[in-house]
Formats: C-alpha cells, sequence, structure tokens
C-alpha cells in the first residue's frame, strides 16, 4: 500500500520550535553537519494522510487523521 504524508521538519530546542535551527542545520556540509544533526535533532511531524492507496483528500479532516493514527503507533516521547 502507498502511503503519502503532508507534515514538516522540526528542530525543537528547549520546549519550543526553533525554525532557525533547522535554517543552520541546512545550510551546513561535511563534519559541520553531522556535528549540527547531533546537536539539534531533527523530527517529522506528520499533520494529514494525502493517499493510503487511494487518494484520500475527499475525505474530511477526521476520517484521514483516524486511519493515519490507524497507520502508525503514535507515541509521545
Amino acid at each position: 500500500m502507498g502511503v503519502r504524508i503532508n507534515g514538516e521538519l522540526v528542530v525543537w530546542e528547549r520546549d519550543r520550535l526553533a525554525f532557525e535551527r533547522l535554517q543552520q542545520r541546512l545550510a551546513r556540509r561535511g563534519a559541520s553537519a553531522v556535528e549540527a544533526s547531533r546537536q539539534w535533532p531533527a523530527h517529522y511531524v506528520v499533520f494529514d494522510l494525502v493517499h493510503a492507496g487511494e487518494d484520500v483528500t475527499g475525505w474530511a479532516y477526521e476520517r484521514r487523521w483516524r486511519r493515519c493514527s490507524r497507520t502508525w503507533a503514535w507515541r509521545r516521547r
């Protein structure tokens, strides 16, 4: 089954999203990029399910989210 999701790559710093840290990570290359990935780990936050074996964009958001939640085991770290 092909699945397509919509989300965003984020970096957390303390208790907030730090977009500037993500930008800094993306600008680095080589060993500097490796160090930045250790210092500011990135996470992919899923917002929506777009395709689950079929186009589901016509479904109500709540229905898509229930399907998305069943697809992965959601756990908060």
